[in-house]
């Protein structure tokens, strides 16, 4: 199954500004945790749970969560 050009884009758009969010989230935690806690970098954490739910919403945008819509 194939998606239309404009859904495509709309997903990749959305795919985008998720990573771009998740990335200039994470630097103010970096920089959070190097000024009061440098010593434990529990900004790892927030990375660990981000990046799969980053991996999901790609597969999603690639269509691979999609029925086939055609036959059954």
């Amino acid at each position: 199954m194939s998606l239309p050009r404009e859904e495509r884009m709309r997903r990749g758009r959305s795919v985008r500004l998720h990573v771009i969010v998740a990335l200039f989230s994470l630097l103010v935690l970096i920089a959070v945790n190097a000024i009061f806690t440098s010593h434990y970098p529990w900004w790892l954490w927030v990375l660990m749970v981000w990046m799969p739910l980053i991996a999901a919403h790609t597969a999603w945008s690639m269509g691979l969560f999609d029925r086939n819509k055609e036959g059954s």
